[in-house]
């Protein structure tokens, strides 16, 4: 079974996650909270859909690593000083 967020805007189911799998599912639909009224949801669907992607081919878990490995030298490096 896999949950993933959404929003219901009173005519449809907008997913805010990537759905894994492009054929049929039988799925459950379940309502967990109510939206506060001055909640835009449109405008919410419209930051995630600009956002969706916008660091596609920067290596960022690359450079999230390599960073790491210097942090790590670093912190080595100090304590065989001290």
């Amino acid at each position: 079974m896999l949950a993933i967020r959404g929003i219901y805007d009173g005519k449809k189911i907008e997913p805010l996650e990537k759905i894994p799998f492009n054929d049929k599912r039988d799925v459950i639909i379940t309502f967990i909270e109510e939206l506060p009224e001055d909640n835009d949801i449109e405008e919410q669907i419209n930051i995630i859909n600009a956002l969706t992607g916008c660091s596609k081919g920067k290596n960022l878990t690359k450079k999230l690593l390599e960073s790491r490995k210097e942090d790590l030298k670093l912190e080595e490096a100090k304590f065989k000083k001290g």
